[in-house]
Order: C-alpha cells, then sequence, then structure tokens
C-alpha cells in the first residue's frame, strides 16, 4: 500500500437502453447489445494486460444497473485468472428516472437534463430524482470508495453520469457548474484520477486530486469512439 489512490472509471458498454429509450419509458435495463458486448471484451483486453503488470488494480468497483453488471463479466472474463475482489455498490446506480409508465424525457424541452442538466435543483419527473441529489450520492461514493481503498487502485465500471460525478467530488464543483462544462465519455471509455495524501507546507489536509487522462478510447475501433460519433 502506498500514499496514492488511482481510481480509473470506466463506463460500460453500449446498452439496448441507450437506442431504444423513448421505447423503454420504465427506464428497465435489458442489458448490452451486441456491439456493446463486442466493446466490453475489448474493455476486457486492454485491461487485462495491465492486470498482469506492476500497475495490476488491487479491487473492482460497479455499478448494480444490469449494463455495467455485464460489462463487468465480461471484464473480468477477460483477467483470465488474475482475480481481484470484485464490490457492487448502489449507490453507483445511474440517476432514478422516477415512477414507471411515466415518460422520464421530454425531447422537446430536456426536462430529464441527462448531461447537462439545466435545472440541477428541480426534479425533471415526478418522484425523480434532481440532478443535486443524484451528485451527493454519485460522488460520495466515489469519495468514500476512495477513503475505504486509501493506497490501492481502484477499477470502477459504471455510468457516463459517474465521469461528471468524478469531476463534482474532486474538484468540489457546484451542481450548477454543470451547465458550463461536462464530460463526453464513449461506451467503455476510460477516465483516470490519482489522490495524493499532503506532503507540503500548506497542502489541503483532505489531498489533492489529479486527473490523469479522461476519456480513453482508444481499445476501441474508431467508429465507436465519441469523438467520430458527434454527442450520440
Amino acid at each position: 500500500m502506498t500514499d496514492v489512490t488511482e481510481l480509473v472509471l470506466a463506463r460500460h458498454g453500449e446498452a439496448v437502453i441507450n437506442l431504444e429509450f423513448l421505447d423503454n419509458l420504465d427506464g428497465v435495463c435489458t442489458g448490452l447489445t451486441e456491439r456493446g458486448r463486442v466493446q466490453a471484451d475489448l474493455l476486457g483486453a486492454r485491461l487485462a494486460e495491465r492486470m498482469s503488470g506492476p500497475g495490476r488494480f488491487d479491487v473492482l468497483c460497479h455499478s448494480p444497473i444490469r449494463r455495467a453488471v455485464e460489462t463487468t463479466e465480461r471484464v473480468l472474463a477477460a483477467f483470465g485468472p488474475h482475480e481481484l475482489p470484485v464490490e457492487p455498490v448502489e449507490a453507483l446506480r445511474s440517476a432514478d428516472h422516477g415512477a414507471p409508465g411515466r415518460n422520464p424525457w421530454n425531447p422537446a424541452t430536456n426536462r430529464i437534463g441527462t448531461i447537462p442538466p439545466l435545472a440541477p435543483h428541480e426534479e425533471p419527473n415526478p418522484g425523480s430524482e434532481t440532478w443535486s441529489s443524484y451528485l451527493d450520492r454519485s460522488s460520495g461514493a466515489l469519495l468514500e470508495i476512495a477513503r475505504r481503498h486509501a493506497g490501492l487502485r481502484v477499477l470502477v465500471i459504471a455510468h457516463a453520469e459517474t465521469a461528471g460525478s468524478a469531476l463534482h467530488a474532486f474538484l468540489r464543483l457546484p451542481p450548477e457548474a454543470a451547465r458550463l462544462v461536462y464530460p463526453l465519455v464513449s461506451h467503455t471509455g476510460l477516465t483516470g484520477w490519482r489522490h495524493a495524501q499532503p506532503t507540503y507546507e500548506r497542502s489541503d489536509p483532505a489531498g489533492q486530486w489529479a486527473l490523469m487522462y479522461a476519456n480513453d478510447d482508444t481499445h476501441l475501433p474508431v467508429e465507436d469512439r465519441i469523438w467520430s460519433r458527434g454527442s450520440q
């Protein structure tokens, strides 16, 4: 164990709900598409190389949502004999969109405020989670993971919103900041953070976070990389 903690965030592979959101207004995840399964396998192959070296992960935490679970399973299969502890983290789930049967998104007004949310303190749908409350939950989960696994290398498989949660948690941004800046993340894109304990005079007692890389999707074919597909 060292005084440096590493968190690598991976988005899940492409899911059916990503393509058929308006046809699945209950928001029930039915898992990955075939394309998403290939993406998860490519992610697994890339990370398996790391598991064979000195930078291997010590623990894997994941969202309990099916698309993240299936991605996790395929990544673990690629690791082969390189086993590591696996922790489902309920608070890493995607934003709650409210009661089943209600339209969670109005494309004319963007009332769901997926990313970036334009009204972070308002419920986009009756009974749903505000962007602010989502950030409290998911950012808190990331900080708790870092605290609980201090000095270790942690792989987190979750959602595109999780990269936004990390920005807010580690840079201490207010919820309103998402109106101005937010991360775009490819399916299975990687974002890496490091936390170091303070060593210099006047350092923050809570330590310092460093963003090492954002949306590293070089394991994907060009057509799957977000810069080549616009904002889809």
